[in-house]
């Protein structure tokens, strides 16, 4: 069983929304206040924890009821309020699923209207169901309209010909659970609240089916809950008093009571003892407010204090978990992430070896919140454990890509935005091909959140540049040691084409963490002008960019006159051998293998200009080297890479897994000057200690003279 649809009128931030869930993970992300808690929150609603007082539990307030600007007919806009919201939830039971009818049967039963034998007594009874294909406000409406005493003399016609029919376990029901709902596969739940002169009137109808092709049948109530789908949710704001409640309706109130046996002989014997210790510890408190002058309670009643219930079966509302994890206290006490991963693991537990259910929802708000990224992968590995290759059903809020980092095919993204106009919105998207699973699977980027600075690169740089902070911090600047990057808190990312840096740094600026590029010179001709145009630089790099790439521009696609007529000898040549030859595509090509790459090949009376520039933007952290990476490769390398065949990507792995033994090889292998130049930039700002220490004597020394 899963929760398979969603719809969800008029509740908070929300107009009207439909989404779609699968089993297995479903992960709704999404920017801040763009409704995905609100979505949570509808969800609780209808699946959460199931309690008697269930119609009187104020879970709906009339702040929950959407609001709308309106204009008015003096032409005044002013917010309107709606009266009624709704939510929907549709579950989905699986083909091979057995319903578990021994938890199923310790609920109250249903009624649901059947026709009356009086007027087809040739065969059975003929049930009342009702074709929805959407669930909307019309085919919803008839529902809440029907009567739920059909003995009412002021009913319509309706119910001359339909009564109702018990469903349930009892003895006095005419049918059963199981003959009732064996063959179902389908069950929806349709809340709906009010807001009326009385207050707000809320009422929930239970609905099943046999399966898509088959029209509904309803109850007028929903005593069946967690009984067809167990869940647990697990808020953003973190409190185990409360996601552990324990009653005898909650999961974990279920799970204690499971595990208790209240007849142990030692459990008797240490509450007989503790009971004995309490009545002396409390003995005086006692006598004192049960004498007369002091009227704690009625005349004629005794008041006791004790520490145990007196009840055994109560014995394990008094249960509390603690953690060890080098010192021992509350759950309550410990951090977001150990609180995560025991609620989660315990659920877990509980549904496999309490509940015995087919499947079983875990809903967790920010599984990331106050988490640094190794605790988040450990919460996340418990939520895979819990899936148990996507038996269960888990639905996240995040905002970390550690949570949507997978390659299963499984995986539903769903992403929540808001509009002015309808409020939130949800649109699903899967990723099917490996590329686009690609972009999920990649974790290491996500800890540019956590770097005080951060060094974004194109690609193979990456391991390059780590390699030569090493030799910086060891020969250039010696107070920082050779694991500075990780000691100042820093992150070399490669942010995987040069069309990419612009999103890492519109994110990086918007979140105040400095940042520094770094990237080959062809960057400066074939993306710095769409970085310009989707970043907040300054005007005036702009415009001087714009005019020394169009006269660069110039240069670089132009073609010599006699290759030109050689291209087209070459396209006659094939055409006479029943060849076609695209000498279009050919120019193309050819333009790109003679396009400057190197500042050298800038015309002499150009590259004042560009250098000028350059200059300029290294002074902003956008630093561009003079040429690409290769042509910073020595001899030595050359020589080392001859006849191994690597990739672009492959040298830089393969210079620092193979043929370096201490950081100073690198040099051996790399011309460091460009980079060290890069480096003196994102060091500038760190101070020497050591001059630091010495200025202070300085100091201390003048001050003594004086």
């Amino acid at each position: 069983m899963y929760l398979s649809k969603l719809k969800i009128k008029n509740y908070r931030s929300i107009k009207d929304l439909d989404v779609d869930f699968q089993l297995g993970k479903n992960v709704i992300v999404g920017k801040n206040n763009a409704g995905k808690s609100n979505i949570i929150k509808a969800i609780d609603i209808v699946l959460g924890e199931s309690v008697p007082t269930y119609y009187k539990y104020e879970n709906i307030t009339e702040n929950d009821f959407y609001t709308c600007k309106i204009t008015t007919e003096e032409g005044r806009e002013k917010e309107q309020r709606t009266n009624k919201l709704e939510i929907i939830c549709v579950l989905q039971r699986l083909p091979d699923e057995a319903l578990n009818f021994e938890e199923i049967n310790k609920c109250n039963g249903f009624n649901k209207y059947v026709q009356n034998k009086i007027y087809r007594p040739q065969f059975r009874i003929d049930e009342y169901r009702f074709d929805i294909d959407d669930f909307s406000n019309e085919e919803i409406q008839p529902l809440f309209e029907l009567d739920l005493d059909c003995d009412d003399s002021s009913s319509s016609s309706f119910v001359d010909t339909y009564s109702k029919q018990w469903v349930g376990s009892k003895t006095t029901h005419k049918l059963k659970f199981e003959e009732e709902l064996s063959d179902k596969y389908e069950f929806a739940y349709v809340f709906r609240a009010e807001i009326t002169e009385e207050g707000i009137k809320k009422d929930i109808r239970f609905l099943y089916r046999e399966g898509q092709n088959n029209a509904w049948q309803m109850a007028f109530t929903a005593p069946l809950r967690n009984e067809l789908l167990q869940s647990a949710i697990i808020p953003s704001f973190r409190d185990p008093n409360n996601t552990l409640r324990i009653n005898q309706w909650s999961w974990y109130g279920k799970l204690l009571r499971a595990s208790i046996d209240t007849d142990h002989p030692e459990l008797v014997q240490s509450f007989d003892k503790l009971k004995e210790a309490s009545e002396k510890v409390f003995a005086n408190l006692k006598k004192d407010i049960n004498h007369s002058k002091i009227n704690v309670a009625f005349p004629d009643t005794e008041i006791s204090i004790q520490f145990n219930p007196d009840s055994k079966i109560d014995v394990y509302k008094q249960a509390l978990i603690y953690v060890d994890d080098g010192f021992k206290s509350q759950l309550q006490e410990k951090g977001s992430g150990i609180q995560s991963a025991v609620i989660i693991g315990l659920f877990n537990y509980y549904t496999k070896h309490i509940a015995h259910q087919a499947s079983s929802l875990l809903i967790v708000e920010e599984p990331e919140i106050y988490l640094h990224p190794q605790a988040r992968r450990v919460v996340s590995d418990r939520i895979d454990d819990f899936l148990d290759d996507n038996k269960n059903q888990v639905i996240l809020t995040t905002h970390s890509i550690e949570f949507i980092t997978s390659a299963h095919d499984s995986l539903n993204i769903i992403l929540a935005k808001k509009s002015k106009s309808i409020g939130t919105e949800a649109t699903n998207t899967n990723f099917s091909s490996p590329k686009e699973k690609s972009i999920l699977i990649k974790k290491q980027n996500t800890e540019m959140f956590f770097a005080d600075k951060v060094l974004l690169v194109e690609g193979g740089e990456k391991y390059i540049i780590e390699a030569v902070a090493s030799y910086y911090g060891i020969t250039k600047k010696p107070f920082l040691g050779p694991n500075w990057l990780n000691e100042k808190n820093c992150s070399v990312i490669e942010v995987e084409g040069k069309t990419e840096f612009w999103k890492y740094y519109n994110k990086l600026q918007e979140l105040e963490i400095q940042n520094f590029i770094l990237a080959d010179f062809d960057f400066f001709f074939r993306s710095l002008g769409d970085f310009f145009t989707k970043t907040s630089w300054e005007n005036e790099n702009i415009q001087k960019h714009q005019e020394l790439n169009g006269e660069l521009g110039k240069i670089d696609d132009s073609l010599p006159e006699d290759l030109l007529e050689e291209i087209e000898k070459l396209k006659k040549f094939a055409e006479d051998k029943g060849f076609k030859l695209d000498a279009k595509k050919v120019r193309r090509e050819m333009r790109k293998s003679i396009r400057l790459k190197k500042f050298t090949d800038v015309p002499g009376e150009l590259q004042g200009e560009v250098k000028a520039l350059i200059k300029d933007l290294r002074r902003k952290n956008l630093f561009l080297t003079s040429g690409e990476l290769e042509d910073y490769f020595t001899e030595n390398l050359k020589n080392e890479t001859n006849g191994k065949h690597l990739g672009k990507k492959e040298i830089p792995v393969f210079i620092v897994s193979e043929l370096l033994e201490e950081p100073s090889d690198i040099i051996k292998f790399i011309d460091c000057d460009e980079y060290i130049k890069f480096l003196d930039i994102v060091t500038a700002d760190i101070i020497d200690p050591s001059t630091i220490n010495v200025s202070k004597q300085e100091e201390k020394t003048t001050s003594n003279v004086q």
